[in-house]
């Protein structure tokens, strides 16, 4: 009969062997019992990798929709907030103008004067605000603060004007009738506040674009995501308020007092009309953003949904995994600990 020997050496690389396989497979349990993913996608699926790796692209597109309609939804908001304000300050014009038809006192002119002054001031620091570092009544010039107040320089040519304009009526300017006022108003101030005048590069009030923003909020949807100074509203603000900083105080007749404030009263009203319509532009926009978001967050459901089922893996049987490789790793280091206490002195 023939022995057979294995001798210690050889049984401790074997038993090191397999300590380094457990080791390995317990990176890889713990790392899947953890995300609950396969630990190498490649590896457990093959060709299916492909598959997953759509799948995350696609739901990092998603992500980076909503990031961006986050933002959009922020400037639009914003924006929102500067034209109610805007709104409420033609409504406080026009309630202070109407007040002065009645009463035409000297404390009901100062108040008219002191309220197109805040009016004006609150319409220039409105339009200048900025959320992100972008000024949100500037159109597609984000960067540039979109309003100069230019009420006094305007308020100068008006004068001139109304005198040049009593002089060729032969007549001095306290003796204007309501009529003639109002045909001064509407031919020579009305038209200092185009568009064109608005946003003219020497001395127009407005560096803003009169092109809104547009955003993409899904991957075949685009809005408008933005509005701006040079909208009809907020020109006949600044209107309605320099027809009453530059004409009252001129010792206008009555009548023509009342027709000053009967036009100023008719611009402010088609002003607060005008922001109207801006914010109800915008709100369009924001409900487009909301619904686009419910769209997409359905999309990124479903998306996740296949993914875990392409790649997820049992957390239970990871865990029981692991917990059969530890004993595995806990009873090969006791027997590689007993076979390097083996030596033949314990036997001479």
């Amino acid at each position: 009969m023939k022995a057979s020997f294995v001798s210690s050496s050889a049984m401790q690389n074997v038993l090191r062997l397999t300590i380094s396989q457990s080791q390995k497979q317990l990176t890889t349990a713990s790392t899947e019992a953890t995300t609950g993913t396969y630990a190498d996608i490649g590896i457990s699926l093959g060709s299916g990798a492909a598959k997953s790796i759509d799948f995350t692209r696609s739901i990092a597109q998603i992500d980076s929709l909503k990031t961006s309609n986050a933002m959009v939804a922020l400037r639009m908001e914003a924006s929102q907030t500067a034209l109610s304000n805007l709104q409420a300050a033609g409504d406080s014009l026009v309630s202070n103008l109407t007040a002065l038809q009645a009463n035409q006192d000297t404390s009901s002119i100062a108040v008219a004067l002191q309220s197109a002054g805040d009016t004006i001031s609150q319409l220039v620091s409105t339009a200048n605000t900025s959320v992100n570092g972008e000024y949100i009544l500037a159109g597609t010039n984000l960067d540039v603060p979109p309003l100069t107040d230019q009420s006094a320089a305007v308020s100068g040519k008006i004068l001139t004007a109304l005198d040049d304009y009593a002089s060729g009526l032969g007549k001095a300017v306290n003796e204007l009738s309501g009529d003639e006022i109002t045909t001064f108003i509407t031919d020579t101030v009305e038209p200092m506040f185009s568009e064109t005048a608005w946003t003219d590069s020497t001395d127009g009030w407005s560096t803003a674009s009169s092109t809104n923003m547009t955003s993409r909020i899904s991957n075949s949807e685009t809005i408008t995501s933005s509005t701006n100074a040079n909208s009809e509203g907020l020109r006949y603000l600044a209107l309605a308020s320099v027809v009453v900083t530059s004409l009252f105080g001129q010792d206008l007749s009555t009548d023509a007092q009342s027709a000053v404030a009967s036009k100023a009263i008719g611009y402010a009203a088609q002003a607060t009309s005008g922001i109207v319509t801006q914010q109800s532009q915008l709100g369009l926009s924001q409900e487009r953003v909301e619904k686009a978001n419910d769209a997409l967050d359905a999309q990124s459901t479903l998306l996740q949904s296949k993914l875990v089922d392409l790649q997820g893996v049992d957390t239970y049987e990871a865990s029981t995994l692991i917990n059969a490789l530890q004993t595995q790793l806990e009873t090969a280091y006791t027997l590689v600990s007993k076979l390097q206490q083996l030596s033949l002195v314990n036997y001479l």
